[in-house]
């Protein structure tokens, strides 16, 4: 079993046009780090790419080269491992891509909203990202 984790999800308000990104990571269950950021005029899938991108980018500032990536988006989970087609969002996936290479990653589905104490801790910090007030 990995000693690290690290959960991510997206998150998007259409009401502010307005998403965002979390990731939580954990070395032995124990939280060490946690992110989150907005972005405005984008997707909620977008966001679930960006956040999986911001969480291994921070894996490889951190020289963690081994880890469980835990996300409730089966759309990066079925890109990254099942070879889903990459119609869209296509400027990401390069960046994914870029992002996870020389990493090892147990790329883990946790069904959302579910009570999985980190994935709901990485929405909250989604969405509370997707209300921050942001100049465009």
């Amino acid at each position: 079993m990995n000693r690290i984790k690290i959960y991510c999800d997206g998150a998007f308000s259409f009401l502010r046009n307005q998403g965002g990104w979390a990731f939580v990571a954990l070395v032995d269950d124990v939280k060490v780090k946690s992110d989150f950021f907005p972005v405005y005029s984008t997707t909620n899938n977008r966001m679930e790419i960006q956040a999986a991108i911001e969480a291994c980018l921070w894996a490889k500032n951190n020289n963690i080269t081994e880890f469980t990536l835990y996300t409730d988006s089966m759309y990066v989970i079925g890109t990254m491992t099942l070879n889903y087609k990459r119609n869209k969002n296509t400027d990401l996936w390069p960046l994914l891509d870029q992002a996870v290479s020389g990493l090892i990653i147990t790329w883990t589905h946790v069904k959302g909203h579910t009570g999985d104490k980190y994935n709901e801790l990485c929405d909250a910090l989604a969405v509370a990202a997707s209300h921050v007030d942001i100049k465009e």
